[in-house]
């Protein structure tokens, strides 16, 4: 290496983006929705069942909250449960 060569950092010149996490995702503003209430038995979703009772779910809980949608049981759930539930949360959560 010559003595004019000079060390570029290109990580700095770039348009990368940093972003803190802590500022992002505020943990006092975090909900979250257990699946496993509408369970069948604890084993099994049923459709019909599930869309009934999401019509007659309070979402004020979630309002302008960010909510994490889990299973806590170890029942099987179809991807469309956690899409038919966010799709009820969206006017509600963030």
């Amino acid at each position: 290496m010559n003595s004019n060569d000079q060390i570029i950092n290109k990580v700095q010149t770039s348009s990368l983006i940093t972003i803190d996490m802590d500022e992002w995702v505020n943990a006092q503003n975090d909900s979250f929705i257990d699946l496993a209430q509408w369970l069948f038995q604890g084993l099994v979703l049923k459709e019909k069942d599930f869309r009934e009772a999401l019509k007659t779910f309070s979402f004020a809980d979630y309002k302008n909250k960010n909510v994490g949608i889990f299973c806590s049981s170890d029942a099987i759930v179809p991807v469309w449960a956690f899409v038919l539930l966010a799709t009820y949360l969206k006017p509600h959560a963030k």
